[in-house]
């Protein structure tokens, strides 16, 4: 179980894959970070903006049921792209505004099975 402090829970992957399908859920990618999954991706670096970056250009596209589209699904889901994968999705679950969107928190508690509450 991982923990980090200031956070109400712990965690450990199950590889659900439900962090990469959460509804209204979306990863923005940096220019570095667009590049190195070109290069994994064996794409030149347009290529890979064009068919995998929504218009405004920070934005991966949605794939098959608005999910992320490197969710490789399965008995046990997997990332595509995971030796390349953003900094967001490296840093599931611990994000700032899951600290302070009790909403969020809710919604993500339910979605996760890795994810276990503090008991309070």
């Amino acid at each position: 179980m991982r923990r980090e402090e200031g956070f109400p829970f712990s965690f450990s992957c199950k590889r659900s894959g439900n962090c990469c399908a959460i509804p209204g859920g979306f990863v923005r990618v940096t220019s570095d970070e667009a590049a190195a999954i070109a290069r994994l991706l064996g794409l030149e670096l347009a290529a890979f903006y064009a068919r995998y970056v929504q218009p405004d250009g920070v934005t991966l596209k949605d794939g098959f049921g608005n999910r992320c589209v490197f969710l490789n699904d399965g008995q046990q889901a997997s990332c595509s792209i995971y030796e390349a994968r953003p900094q967001k999705c490296r840093q599931w679950p611990f994000w700032p505004e899951l600290r302070t969107d009790e909403a969020l928190r809710q919604l993500v508690l339910r979605t996760c099975p890795g994810i276990e509450p503090d008991e309070r």
